[in-house]
């Protein structure tokens, strides 16, 4: 479970920031920011999954 605190989560977290760049930048250009809606509905999912399993498995 290692794996999953030092590789997943940070990872899971770049891709958050990412996502959430791209969304003011979308919003910004005043683009439809649908996409990047559903991306970060599904990195929060995986985000509090990949936390949650870490903590249940202690």
């Amino acid at each position: 479970m290692l794996f999953v605190w030092l590789i997943v989560i940070p990872l899971v977290g770049v891709l958050w920031f990412l996502n959430v760049v791209f969304l003011l930048k979308k919003l910004h250009e005043h683009r439809d920011p649908h996409n990047q809606i559903v991306l970060g509905a599904v990195w929060t999912f995986l985000f509090i999954f990949s936390v949650r399993l870490f903590l249940l498995d202690k």
